[in-house]
């Protein structure tokens, strides 16, 4: 496809060729001061380069993140695994380093892959093939160079970053609550101002939490009055007891700065580099340019009330006392319902986790009651499923339809593959122009995908019924098991275990009362194990 010598290349018409597109933090800083869009400059560049050589590109891969390493970027993760395939003849970049900068394993793996794929780097500057000592020798020079260069521009930006917050200007991406980032007049860098009436939300969550106008309240019942008074959280949904603790617990409310509150921490785990952000006792707080919503006394005494929160004991092996623990979800939101014990000989009940949900709890015995009924309605449906006969058949039919269905997508498949085999034996003799093969490709290209889309989907469904037909028979015996066990039980961990056995969870309804709306509209829908 493509033949090398000391001083050029020959391409045939036919080589398959990508172009790998990336900006970098630098291209970022040009187009911040008025540069060219990099992506468009650099594409611009390529097919270019691709007109001159006569090539064809059948994809290109654009990087709009940036990633220190191969992890980070989703299209060079891609990329390589289609090298790798032996998808490419050739990949048209840039330049070397837009291909990585990252650490010595990152590069030896894009080195290896282009490596012994056999498949050519194309720059403006030099055509590369990794086959020839010279070639691969300029290739590692060339990585290490970028890598060097690009660990001066993080510690560039790091100490940039460090003068700004020491300067009282906010680095962040996104404003904290009740502010809005803005460009400072005169002078590089951003700070905040306030943005009512998110201001007013934080000034009040403090007041409530400080017990300033009245009694004191807690984060939870904090929560509970901002989602009753309708006003949206930080995220645009409901208010959450871990958004009231991060607004109670940021100094940039008091008019500070606060930086290194999550220090990246990198570790190798299984031979990859990890990064963690564990969230620091000590972040460096520095004043801020802004004007603080709340003063530094409630701020301070805000902290006080949260550490002494968070020292208290919590309860150490208790025994489990609800039969039905993280087994049953309420419809309404998707969390786990809870048990919620009475004083008064009141029986315990069962309620949506969640305060503001619309969930209307019922006592925990009713739902133990109206499970055990679901399961015996199954086992009566289930046996007489099994001696008609018909659930197998029916099971049959729906299993022959799949595998029918599954071998026209797979000849499908073959067939799209031989057009696309000679679509390329058409434009290397001429018959179809470049703008014609690039257009078919691209259409031969979609109704592949649609076909594997299918065939995946149809070897799924396959493999649920397959697995659905085995679960069934051996449903059965186990659920006429945990009905036989059940009612001898005593501890809730051995109930919970035996309901376990057989319901991968339980999906809980109520919305109206037993006493109004003409009585309780509980309903249950339990969806068993498939193994």
């Amino acid at each position: 496809m493509i033949a090398h010598n000391s001083t050029t290349a020959a391409f045939s018409a036919s080589a398959r060729v990508a172009m790998y597109l990336r900006k970098s933090r630098k291209d970022l800083e040009l187009e911040a001061v008025g540069g060219e869009d990099t992506l468009e400059r650099h594409r611009r560049v390529l097919l270019e380069l691709a007109k001159h050589y006569e090539l064809t590109v059948t994809r290109i891969y654009e990087e709009v993140v940036s990633g220190d390493t191969i992890e980070g970027r989703p299209q060079m993760r891609q990329l390589l695994r289609d090298v790798e395939a032996g998808s490419y003849d050739a990949v048209l970049c840039h330049d070397i380093d837009r291909l990585g900068r990252g650490g010595m394993a990152d590069q030896g793996r894009i080195l290896d892959t282009f490596k012994w794929s056999h498949t050519a780097i194309i720059t403006p500057d030099k055509i590369y093939n990794l086959d020839a000592d010279l070639d691969e020798e300029a290739v590692e020079f060339k990585t290490l160079s970028a890598r060097y260069e690009y660990r001066m521009i993080k510690k560039r930006l790091a100490r940039g970053r460090e003068a700004s917050v020491r300067e009282g200007k906010f680095i962040g991406n996104r404003a904290p609550y009740g502010y809005e980032r803005y460009k400072l007049q005169g002078a590089k860098g951003w700070s905040l101002r306030p943005v009512e009436p998110a201001a007013q939300v934080v000034r009040d969550i403090f007041r409530w939490y400080l017990g300033e106008d009245e009694a004191r309240i807690g984060v939870s019942l904090i929560v509970r009055r901002l989602n009753e008074r309708g006003i949206p959280g930080p995220s645009g949904k409901d208010w959450t007891p871990t958004a009231v603790r991060s607004i109670l617990a940021n100094p940039v409310y008091a008019g500070f700065i606060r930086s290194k509150s999550r220090p990246a921490v990198v570790t190798m785990e299984e031979g990859r580099k990890v990064t963690h952000r564990p969230r620091s006792a000590a972040p460096d707080i520095y004043p801020g340019l802004h004007e603080p919503l709340i003063s530094e006394a409630q701020a301070r005494q805000a902290a006080t009330l949260l550490a002494n929160n968070k020292s208290r004991p919590g309860p150490k092996q208790v025994a489990m006392k609800n039969p039905l623990s993280g087994l049953v979800i309420c419809d309404q939101c998707g969390r786990a319902m809870i048990r919620r014990p009475y004083g008064n000989g009141y029986p315990d009940g069962l309620l949506c986790s969640y305060t503001s949900c619309a969930c209307v709890s019922s006592t925990l015995s009713t739902v133990e009651d109206a499970i055990l009924e679901g399961l015996q309605q199954w086992l009566v449906a289930l046996d007489l499923s099994l001696d008609s006969g018909a659930g197998e058949r029916q099971s049959a039919a729906e299993l022959q339809s799949a595998r029918t269905a599954l071998e026209a997508a797979q000849a499908e498949d073959a067939r799209l593959r031989a057009q696309k085999a000679r679509a390329y034996d058409l434009v290397e003799q001429g018959i179809y122009t470049p703008e014609i093969f690039t257009q078919r490709m691209a259409a031969l290209g979609a109704e592949l995908e649609t076909v594997a889309a299918q065939i995946s989907a149809l070897t799924a469904e396959i493999e649920r019924l397959e697995a659905a037909a085995e679960a069934k028979a051996a449903l059965v015996p186990n659920v006429r098991r945990v009905l036989e066990l059940y009612p001898r039980l005593q501890e809730p961990e051995e109930k919970n275990a035996l309901l376990r056995s057989v319901l991968s969870k339980v999906i809980y309804h109520k919305t109206r009362r037993e006493r109004w709306s003409g009585g309780s509209d509980l309903s249950l829908t339990l969806v068993p194990i498939v193994k």
